[in-house]
């Protein structure tokens, strides 16, 4: 049987053409795809610094932001953070070590969850043994580096920031996160203009809310501690959406 060369020639211009679409699509995913690493240097030994374009990624979510950091009260960042939150509805969920809600760091931590963030730290733990520093981006681009959130001093030390959209380095650290999430869930309900004061035996996380979200609704509560304010564990369990 003679195949009609007319048959033939439209067979293999549409075998060329999906070729090259596959082409142009793996090239285009290849070129978009986010892997680079900033490099913080002291000022006087680089007049160009990276925050800037460190910001802008932040600036970049849609849905989410997930903070891992020993404290986040870089004035910067944290004040992005709010104002995302507040034009663009963002949902951000902050851990953060034990030793960065302090009396000077409070007012950043208040700002944060009065826009509407959640801070989650474990009180049982001694201080300085959180040492992540992440974030991600809507769970597909991944912040991780030497930068420490917790201070404003960006400019005069020396650091990196590695960023990536590489789903085979965004998962693991995005696993790691809900994970620590799902063990600081049981949330403690407390005035924030006044901090938590609980023993270590007390309870295993905290997580600090403005206290106006704390109404009377029809949620059984463990109390945990008897100060001038209410704190008690929630038994509902934390639901993850971006």
């Amino acid at each position: 049987m003679r195949l009609n060369p007319l048959v033939l020639s439209s067979a293999a211009a549409i075998a060329i053409t999906c070729a090259v679409s596959a082409a142009a699509y793996f090239y285009k995913s290849r070129t978009t795809e986010i892997n680079e690493v900033m490099v913080f240097c002291k000022l006087q030994y680089n007049a160009y610094n990276y925050f800037d374009k460190l910001i802008s990624f932040i600036d970049a979510a849609k849905k989410s932001v997930n903070v891992c950091m020993p404290g986040i009260h870089n004035p910067a960042i944290q004040g992005r953070l709010v104002q995302l939150i507040k034009k663009k509805n963002i949902k951000a969920r902050i851990i953060i070590d034990r030793s960065g809600y302090n009396e000077s760091t409070e007012f950043f931590i208040k700002e944060l969850i009065e826009a509407g963030a959640e801070v989650k730290y474990k009180i049982n733990e001694p201080m300085f043994t959180m040492q992540h520093k992440f974030c991600l981006v809507d769970d597909r681009i991944l912040m991780t580096g030497t930068l420490n959130w917790g201070n404003d001093r960006s400019c005069d030390h020396w650091n990196y920031v590695y960023i990536t959209s590489k789903l085979q380095l965004v998962e693991p650290v995005k696993k790691e996160f809900y994970q620590m999430w799902d063990e600081y869930s049981s949330n403690i309900y407390c005035a924030h203009s006044e901090r938590p004061k609980v023993n270590d035996s007390d309870t295993e996380t905290v997580e600090i809310k403005n206290p106006e979200e704390n109404t009377d609704e029809s949620v059984e509560y463990e109390t945990v501690v008897e100060t001038q304010t209410h704190i008690g564990t929630e038994l509902t369990p934390v639901e993850h959406t971006i």
